[in-house]
């Protein structure tokens, strides 16, 4: 059987379609289905939405098919297309179809005229457009575009560095300032970095198609591939486009760090910078790497782009009935003019909200599928210095200086170490400059905010502060207007959040205070977790409402309100209980004072084990002196009996049916462990009699009865 190559097969098909060619976009598809590419695979590669690359699929087949004159689809391509070489072949050699023009001549979308590869010598004009994407649908960018152009040719620029965040527009950018400016270059080349290859491969694929030599003919070495590069710039007037180059830089770090045996790329970059030659290397990036100058440098050779978004041509996106929106307009400002983002909500809006863009704000679940992905794409390569301004500049909600943000890390860093992230940060297009401070684009503040409750909420259920003593839910601090935006955006989402999976107020307040009694366990700094703990609890009393109480409208200093802010904001142990034992709110319930595990001592209620009497005794005791401090005796388990130092006060509540049920208000001032008086049952046993005494009368019953 003949192999047929993807590149005999491209040729098939644009000498098929005659007078038509293939767009890039169309190519692409086509190459990565001749290798058993799905479409999902084939839009992850080329940074389109999967559906988008099964309406291009579904176009192309129909093309192909009237081409052909026989059915073709995804499954059958290559089926077809060995075929249709085989009538090419004996065509060719029937007609005496001269070399020049037979069909396994190649022609590219992106080149003004076809072009032949056959050349020897490098003053031959070629391209090898590798997969730079389709352009025809461009928007904006026109003066970006024309500066770039006179860097280029005006300036003759070596080293052109395009950066900007994920979906931002860098890669179309850079294919259409290619096409613009490709008629002042002889040799064309665009490679895609993002399988990350090794520099020597990519060097030798590279000078491969420049120097029209086979790879196989090419010696292995970086040095010497680098030389035959530097030697071909400096030859022919060359233009190399190599996208996605943040795919050989380190993640996690300060960016611009190069990845474990890729720092060769570092040095081509540099030499491509530094040495004479008449050629240009156009990069794109989210990153800067470090051998790229920043855009305010005075040297002209070495240039930068920080690519931001569109701004009205945004419109143009949109559908046309949406497109004069004014809603449009907030959309724009809310995703900064990314084209990616703007892409995926007019796709959602039209097939999901049809077309309702005022429904689709109203559903405020602004970053979602490929947004998210996106996101979670910059994030994943933050250091953890970056990560942490990236919480903070989501809590604090506006523009901050750089010694406000160093105070508010937790430990402290230095202020170069803040000033390297936030350098850092802004290269990669994640935080903005207003004047002498930073903030977010609120697209990313969005999602910033959804990390910090996810992560908050895992480490509440984990049972593990450390997360929470490193960022504050609400800042003290803030404005009141700040605070009430960390409260509606942070702290209420948090606490409904564990509210649904703890299912009641109890449970989570319980859990709540396991988290500050893990707390008072630490020998180390706790940073900011027990002012969040106590945040959550506060927020967990409008839910509480719900269960044993309603607050009255006016809050009083009798109010039920007014009680668990005192217990809330209390540093001793304490609780709120009934005189027929209920318990609505328990404060630290003497953990740290027992031998007993935290577990056990809050599975039992430390209310029932006074010793018999005491308690009624108190009740009686309120009832003449409504505040008292008294010394009493109860059991905190089988095992251990205190003696007990407490400030009581007899207060009022309100039930859920809004009526007043007498309370007790208890704050421990002290706990010491003594020896019970002798004979003095323990709670067990006290239990067992009850229920001895519960089953001698239901005998007695049955024996009436009988």
């Amino acid at each position: 059987m003949t192999t047929i190559t993807i590149e005999d097969a491209i040729a098939i098909v644009d000498a098929a379609i005659k007078d038509k060619r293939l767009s890039n976009i169309q190519e692409q598809l086509l190459r990565q289905t001749w290798e058993g590419k799905t479409y999902a695979e084939i839009a992850e590669s080329c940074g389109y939405d999967s559906s988008y690359i099964r309406d291009v699929g579904y176009r192309l087949w129909q093309i192909l098919t009237n081409a052909f004159g026989e059915r073709v689809t995804k499954h059958n391509l290559q089926v077809v297309v060995r075929t249709q070489a085989k009538r090419f072949r004996a065509k060719a050699v029937t007609s005496d179809i001269p070399p020049a023009t037979h069909p396994l001549s190649l022609v590219n979308s992106h080149n003004p005229e076809p072009v032949t590869v056959h050349g020897t010598h490098l003053d031959v004009k070629r391209c090898d457009w590798g997969n730079a994407i389709d352009t025809s649908i461009f928007y904006g960018r026109t003066e970006e575009l024309e500066t770039v152009k006179n860097w280029v040719i005006d300036d003759r620029c070596r080293l052109l560095g395009v950066f900007g965040m994920g979906g931002i527009g860098k890669t179309a950018f850079a294919t259409k300032l290619a096409e613009q400016v490709q008629s002042d270059f002889t040799l064309i080349a665009w490679r895609s970095l993002r399988n990350a290859p090794t520099v020597e491969v990519m060097l030798g694929e590279l000078v491969s198609f420049l120097t029209n030599q086979e790879i196989t003919a090419l010696p292995q070495d970086f040095d010497r591939l680098l030389g035959m590069l530097i030697a071909v710039l400096k030859q022919s007037r060359c233009l190399i486009v190599l996208d996605n180059v943040e795919s050989v830089l380190r993640s996690g770090e300060i960016t611009g760090q190069y990845n474990e045996g890729y720092e060769g790329y570092g040095e081509l970059f540099r030499q491509v910078g530094e040495v004479r030659h008449q050629s240009c290397l156009i990069l794109t990036s989210r990153e800067k790497p470090h051998d790229v100058l920043p855009p305010d440098s005075s040297d002209r050779l070495v240039r930068s782009l920080q690519l931001t978004g569109l701004k009205e041509e945004a419109r143009q996106m949109f559908q046309p009935e949406l497109a004069i929106a004014p809603e449009t307009g907030k959309l724009i400002d809310f995703y900064c003019g990314n084209p990616l983002a703007l892409t995926v909500v007019s796709r959602s809006i039209h097939s999901m909200f049809d077309g309702d863009i005022q429904e689709f704000i109203d559903q405020d679940a602004n970053v979602f599928g490929d947004i998210r992905y996106l996101l979670d794409q910059q994030y994943g390569r933050l250091s953890e210095r970056e990560q942490q301004v990236m919480y903070w500049l989501a809590i604090e909600r506006e523009p901050i200086t750089t010694d406000n943000l160093r105070q508010d890390i937790v430990p402290m860093i230095s202020k170069s170490q803040i000033w390297e992230s936030v350098i850092s940060l802004r290269w990669r297009s994640l935080i903005e400059k207003n004047a002498n401070s930073f903030t977010q684009q609120p697209v990313v503040m969005e999602y910033m905010t959804a990390r910090l409750i996810d992560e908050a909420y895992q480490a509440a259920i984990a049972g593990n502060p450390e997360f929470l003593m490193s960022y504050a839910l609400v800042q003290p601090r803030a404005e009141d207007y700040i605070r009430e935006t960390q409260i509606r955006q942070i702290l209420h989402p948090l606490s409904d959040r564990l509210l649904a999976h703890y299912g009641s107020i109890d449970t989570l307040q319980r859990e709540l205070q396991i988290l500050l009694e893990t707390l008072r366990d630490r020998q180390t700094a706790i940073g900011y977790a027990q002012g969040n703990i106590m945040n959550l609890l506060r927020a967990s009393q409008s839910d509480l409402t719900k269960n044993f109480c309603r607050f009255p409208e006016r809050v009083t200093e009798h109010s039920d309100l007014q009680i668990l802010e005192r217990l809330l904001e209390s540093d001793r142990a304490g609780g709120l209980a009934t005189w027929d034992h209920r318990i609505p709110w328990a404060n630290n319930p003497l953990a740290q004072q027992t031998s007993e595990s935290k577990t056990q001592i809050r599975s039992k209620n430390l209310y029932y084990q006074w010793t018999e009497g005491s308690l009624e005794q108190l009740q009686q005791e309120l009832k003449q002196q409504p505040k008292l401090r008294k010394k009493y005796h109860a059991w905190l388990n089988e095992t251990e009996f205190a003696a007990i130092d407490a400030d009581f006060e007899a207060v009022k509540i309100t039930d859920t049916l809004n009526q007043p049920v007498e309370a007790r208000l208890v704050f421990i001032n002290e706990v010491n462990i003594v020896e019970p008086p002798i004979g003095l049952p323990t709670p067990s046993a006290r239990r067992a009699e009850v229920r001895r005494r519960k089953q001698a009368l239901q005998a007695n019953r049955s024996k009436k009865l009988g």
